[in-house]
């Protein structure tokens, strides 16, 4: 029985051991989310592995070893507590539980895994070499990581998976995030080669220098400079032996380094240049903390659910946003973790994440006061101040809350006190038995739906690649597939959605009578609708999913109902992000469309109520984004249909000056030069338009009726053969080059000027 209580023993170490090896550098290439929900994938069986083989070992051996620090415990506990109540009044519970397709590191069962990750450290780990080697392991994995991470930046490209072929791709997760990383395991590095007998352990904090020299953040910086502070001040504090020169010269450097960088972030020749990176800054986080605020007294004390920040932000993000390239961007985290938290999870939740940082710092303190100071100890002191300042300047991904965790684990290691409980008692051993079952059970059901949910994600991924590929009813096969694996994910229902509505429209522009086409486009169409319906009972509070409603209705406008319903989708879009132009732009589109229905019924006073509705919509987005293209577009398209040719004219002129590489105002514009018949404009406009694309079939049209128009007859009939390659199916082509051919007008017993391709400009019609 010992021995076999001893290999329940190493497996729970060596799945800890892998758990802090692999985790910095793995990553899945087959979901949609490569890094870490991939990551949340591999750590949780090998946590609950670790968990179960602990369980085995304490049965094995007849008693139960608990060792731990009853205030950090009760810390855990209470953090667990609030986390638990803050995702039971989530605005969207199932994603704050499982996190895809929120914050996947922002979720209650990747914080019970961590939770129980330092639990274990505590627990599993008998003697400070397991620590140790622990702690080798994880800066191994995170000078590895860099490593990768600098060819990354440097062009190097070692493997194969397309989305890895780009610079700014990594292991760890974004470039800033990582030398964030880098820089907290380079301070625990100088703990471990303090008085190191092993040169070779001098490799791990030079790597770690080298790369954060390579990549410049500044607030990487930041920590380094304190771990070499922190450290240099206990070097020469420590009465037990005399400072030794080259070690002080060392810290000396780490010192000078740190703030030069600090001051003077420069980027020489030799360094690879880095990617743009945003987020929130802390007044606009504030400010979205206030609104969360504002909203109650369960926000107040629990926040709006873990993961949910992205909602936070586009309900009460900055219109002076939209005076920025990021206007249109959701951030998914803020610019702190420890305000994420505090709109997240409440004022309860913030307070409860302060107190535990100031907990490890203040036994991290204490540590190093005692007998035998230094070593991995000194480091855990300072990697756990540089965390708790990192924790004010980034918000944290999966790699860098395993960092916390360790952390935490080894503090909880170091302050440990034993209490053995004896299975002698047949109700001691019913109790650990049950509590043993009732663990394993919940452990293998979460692993069995995680992984049916990486299979949906797999099977999402694939029918994303498939659709842009064209290839319509498979990728409708793979989603559909996904919505059974993981029916509460709003993101598989609303893609499905508009793979739908794109199937119904290739069904419709099908050439020639095929049996069943009214059927299968009536039957994409209700398919649609159901999976938006799905979509937004799943999700209510995402404004994705009323956009997507919006657009759906929009291109269906015609159909009974359904203008109505893409504007109260749009209205119910502009609750959720009121500082968004999109919205008010897409009801302005939408009524201009009803507006044309209207004609077509000839209810002209009618169709001029909606048009007046249109451009108060417009105005409305242009107001919130006074640059905002689209709109002035739209605004110039509702007033030629009022019969206000110049007023559209002008509106198209001066969003020409904002958007001049813009074809569909270009081409918009040239068509009322054309009907104000002012040629040489017109033509002006459809040269400009055929420049930037050369097979736009409507502006080559245009540009041969002017041609045609000024008896330049061998240049009109060259673009009106260019149009029939691009169309030959076309008939109305085909006759205007008979005409040419006769030495007749272009338009000879046709009666019409307007493109015939049936192309609407791309910005009405995607």
């Amino acid at each position: 029985m010992k021995s076999l209580t001893a290999i329940f023993s190493q497996i729970s170490k060596v799945s800890l051991y892998l758990a802090i090896f692999l985790i910095p550098l793995f990553f899945l290439p087959f979901g949609s989310d490569v890094l870490d929900y991939s990551k949340q994938v591999l750590f949780l069986p090998l946590v609950f592995l670790s968990l179960i083989t602990w369980f085995f070992k304490q049965i094995g051996q007849e008693r139960i070893i608990l060792r731990g620090n009853k205030l950090l415990y009760f810390t855990f506990l209470l953090i667990f507590i609030l986390f638990s109540l803050s995702t039971i009044f989530s605005l969207w519970q199932k994603a704050s539980f499982w996190g895809w397709p929120l914050n996947v590191s922002d979720n209650l069962l990747a914080f019970t895994s961590f939770l129980i990750l330092a639990f274990l450290f505590a627990n599993v780990f008998q003697n400070e070499k397991e620590l140790f080697l622990a702690a080798l392991l994880f800066l191994i994995s995170g000078a590895i990581a860099g490593l990768y991470l600098v060819l990354q930046l440097y062009g190097v490209f070692v493997l194969p998976f397309n989305f890895s072929r780009i610079p700014s791709f990594n292991s760890i997760g974004s470039v800033y995030s990582a030398a964030i990383f880098l820089a907290i395991l380079f301070s625990l590095s100088l703990g471990l080669v303090f008085k190191a007998k092993n040169p070779i352990l001098w490799l791990l904090p030079l790597i770690l220098l080298t790369e954060l020299v390579l990549i410049d953040f500044k607030n990487a910086w930041l920590i380094v400079f304190l771990g070499g502070l922190i450290v240099s001040i206990f070097s020469l504090t420590d009465s037990k032996e005399r400072p030794r020169f080259g070690w002080l010269s060392f810290l000396v450097i780490i010192l000078v380094l740190s703030i030069f960088f600090f001051f003077f972030p420069l980027r020489f020749s030799l360094f690879p240049s880095l990617p743009l990176e945003a987020s929130p800054g802390f007044l606009l986080e504030f400010n979205i903390l206030k609104g969360v605020f504002n909203e109650g007294i369960k926000n107040i004390l629990l926040g709006t659910g873990p993961g949910t920040f992205i909602f936070d932000y586009s309900k009460y993000r900055s219109p002076l946003l939209n005076q920025t390239i990021f206007w249109g961007t959701r951030f998914s985290t803020g610019s702190s973790e420890v305000l994420d938290w505090f709109v997240t999870k409440g004022v309860l939740g913030g307070i409860s994440l302060i107190f535990l940082l100031c907990l490890a710092i203040y036994f991290s303190i204490k540590l190093v006061k005692s007998e035998d100071s230094f070593g991995l100890k000194i480091g855990l002191l300072t990697s756990v101040i540089g965390l708790t300042v990192a924790g004010f300047l980034t918000s944290f991904n999966f790699t860098l809350w395993l960092a916390f965790w360790f952390l935490m684990g080894g503090v909880l290691f170091y302050t440990s006190e034993q209490k053995e409980i004896g299975l002698s008692s047949s109700s001691l051993r019913l109790v650990f038995s049950f509590l043993f079952l009732a663990i394993t059970v919940i452990g293998l059901v979460l692993l069995i739906f995680q992984g049916q949910k990486y299979l949906a994600q797999i099977n999402y991924s694939k029918g994303i690649k498939l659709s842009q590929q064209g290839e319509i009813d498979q990728a409708i096969a793979h989603l559909q597939k996904a919505t059974r694996l993981n029916r509460s994910v709003d993101v598989y229902w609303r893609d499905l959605a508009q793979l739908y509505l794109s199937r119904a429209n290739l069904l419709s522009q099908e050439s020639g009578l095929k049996p069943n086409r009214t059927r299968l486009i009536n039957e994409s169409i209700r398919e649609g609708i159901k999976s938006l319906e799905r979509a937004i009972n799943e999700c209510p509070v995402n404004v994705a999913n009323w956009n997507v409603r919006g657009f759906f209705y929009r291109n269906l406008v015609g159909v009974p109902k359904a203008g109505e319903i893409a504007l109260t989708s749009y209205q119910k879009a502009a609750e959720l992000e009121p500082a968004s132009p999109f919205a008010y732009g897409e009801m302005g589109r939408v009524y201009i469309l009803m507006a044309q229905e209207s004609k077509k019924k000839k209810a002209e006073r009618k169709a001029e109520e909606q048009l007046s509705l249109a451009i108060k919509s417009l105005e409305k987005a242009i107001k919130l984004k006074p640059d905002y293209a689209p709109a002035h577009y739209l605004l110039a398209v509702a007033y030629d249909q009022q019969g206000k040719r110049e007023e559209a004219i002008a509106k198209l002129e001066e969003l020409e000056k904002i958007s001049p590489q813009d074809i569909g105002v270009s081409f918009q514009l040239g068509m009322l030069y054309w009907r104000k018949r002012e040629i040489d404009k017109a033509q002006k406009e459809f040269e400009k338009v055929i420049k930037l694309n050369p097979d736009y079939s409507n502006a080559l049209y245009m540009l041969g009726l002017v041609y045609d128009k000024k008896g330049e007859k061998e240049k009109a009939k060259k673009l009106f053969e260019k149009v029939a390659q691009l169309n030959p199916e076309n008939g109305e082509v085909k006759k205007i080059l008979e005409n040419l051919k006769r030495g007749l007008p272009a338009t000879e017993g046709m009666g019409s000027s307007q493109p015939p391709i049936g192309e609407m400009p791309p910005e009405i019609q995607r």
